[in-house]
């Protein structure tokens, strides 16, 4: 048996207490698996009050003034500041209702990033995940911001970006191959391929340190180690899947290479050709 209580829009479970003393062995309610922890440095992870979604952040703030300017993004008057903006304003239908993607970047005059300061990516909550099992797949989008030997930030766009991302409820592992080319949307080609990476079957969190390849001028191409953090949502008890959405957050960083990027998706079979 379970006792429901309302907390902040949110419903929470609680174990309620039996009768009179019982035994040793009395019929207890046996507790959910927690699923594997998901460690990931450097990454911000928590459940948001306001929709209850699952939050993974990067904050780049350098400091108080970044933290004024970071406010006034988060308050009630959506103006931004002058000389900053959210570069990704998703308003796409398909994914409205299932996530929330921010990012808050320092431009030039052109409106071109000069410096990150924040990336966000809230996905709205799994439901139904013991029900599930086998293996999902996602496709979608991947942003990404380099800067290469202290020179300035070169983003990197591919709408197919998320190539492939593959969970596994059996295994308990996310696996994941982000790019991004060089084209008229995108200054700089990318790829990350990281396999077998802890998935936490009770909240649907995935994540755990990335190698990240960038290709520099010349072609060279340089790698930085990292972390990446993401979530799934979407309702488990269909069958067909293809209502589950992905977003998350990654970050990589050598002695040549600072890296930010985030991505999300969905089922393949709900991806307009």
């Amino acid at each position: 048996m379970r006792c429901a209580a309302a907390s902040g829009g949110l419903v929470l479970l609680a174990a309620c207490g039996g009768g009179g003393g019982g035994g040793s062995g009395g019929g207890g309610v046996t507790p959910p698996d927690p699923g594997t922890e998901i460690v990931t440095p450097g990454l911000e992870s928590y459940t948001t009050q306001h929709n209850g979604y699952a939050r993974v952040r990067r904050s780049q703030s350098e400091g108080p003034a970044d933290d004024a300017i970071l406010a006034q993004f988060d308050d009630a008057d959506p103006a931004s500041p002058a000389g900053y903006k959210s570069l990704i304003a998703e308003a796409e239908a398909a994914y409205t209702d299932t996530m929330t993607i921010e990012v808050i970047a320092e431009v030039d005059g052109n409106g071109d990033p000069t410096r990150i300061l924040r990336l966000t990516a809230d996905q709205a909550p799994v439901e139904n995940i013991t029900e599930a099992s086998g293996k999902y797949y996602f496709r979608g989008k991947n942003y990404v911001w380099v800067s290469v030997d202290g020179a300035p930030i070169q983003s990197g766009y591919d709408e197919t970006g998320l190539v492939d991302m593959v969970i596994d409820f059996d295994a308990e592992t996310a696996s994941i191959n982000l790019r991004t080319g060089v084209d008229a949307g995108s200054d700089v080609r990318t790829e990350m391929l990281a396999s077998d990476m802890p998935f936490n079957v009770s909240s649907g969190a995935y994540g755990g340190p990335i190698t990240l390849s960038v290709w520099a001028p010349g072609n060279e191409i340089l790698e930085a180690d990292g972390m990446l953090r993401g979530n799934i949502g979407g309702d488990l008890s269909d069958v067909s899947r293809e209502n589950l959405t992905t977003s998350g957050v990654y970050t990589a960083e050598s002695d040549r290479i600072e890296a930010s990027g985030i991505f999300y998706g969905q089922h393949p079979n709900q991806i307009a050709p």
